[in-house]
């Protein structure tokens, strides 16, 4: 059986992701941080996959509690086929308020958790296997909601081209998706006239869906030639 490790993964797009893994046969090591509700709506939903996963509480917000995640994944198995680094957290302070903690935070989150994860991971991931950062489009294109949220992403997206030296004798492949705009709980709750502007400014006039950003996720897993890449997944935004 092959393994699987995707943070962030009781809700949204970590969730989606998780699931498409499951269904494809991957024993997958599910995460997240708080939100125990959503555990519990994971277990009740995936009651057909109960052997095929597990589920570790742990807020990846600095490098002690990475390492403790790493522990326990390697407790669970010796390697790893997939790792998707999808936990994330934003700060929507204008740029005067942004306080030195949450800038911190925000960075340690996005950024610098997943570089401790592969780095302490390195020896478990087999070969042939595939590393995929979740990024955002707001890493490419400026835009006004959080500034510490997109030069984290942006720097992932690089930090997926830099890897892919590291991870080339074994064939693994380091990859970035960057969404656009999806409806999960960080979207959902935004006002109407908000969600109506950001929807003038997609070509397909909607918020994505977690289960799009998934079957793109597949497909990187399941085309090994692709590489190093950042693939921009948005329903054309900008374009409009």
């Amino acid at each position: 059986m092959k393994y699987a490790v995707v943070t962030g993964s009781t809700k949204g797009i970590g969730k989606a992701i998780a699931e498409r893994l499951l269904r494809k046969g991957y024993y997958v090591i599910i995460n997240y941080s708080k939100d125990d509700n959503s555990a519990i709506l994971f277990k009740d939903e995936m009651k057909a996959y109960e052997n095929q996963y597990c589920i570790i509480k742990q807020t990846l917000s600095n490098y002690e509690n990475a390492m403790a995640f790493a522990a326990d994944v390697e407790k669970i198995t010796n390697q790893v086929d997939c790792i998707v680094l999808n936990c994330a957290m934003t700060d929507r302070s204008s740029f005067q308020d942004i306080s030195k903690d949450s800038w911190e935070q925000v960075i340690n989150t996005n950024l610098n958790v997943p570089f401790y994860m592969i780095q302490k991971l390195d020896a478990l991931v087999a070969c042939g296997g595939n590393i995929i950062f979740i990024g955002s489009v707001l890493g490419i294109y400026p835009h006004a909601s959080s500034l510490a949220y997109a030069v984290s992403k942006a720097a992932i997206h690089q930090m997926a081209k830099e890897l892919v030296k590291v991870f080339a004798e074994r064939s693994v492949t380091v990859n970035a998706i960057a969404p656009g705009f999806v409806n999960t709980s960080w979207q959902k709750d935004k006002p109407k006239d908000q969600r109506k502007r950001i929807e003038s400014k997609i070509a397909l006039g909607r918020f994505g869906y977690p289960e799009e950003i998934a079957n793109l996720c597949m497909t990187i897993i399941d085309t090994p030639y692709i590489n190093g890449s950042v693939m921009e997944i948005n329903g054309g935004y900008s374009y409009k």
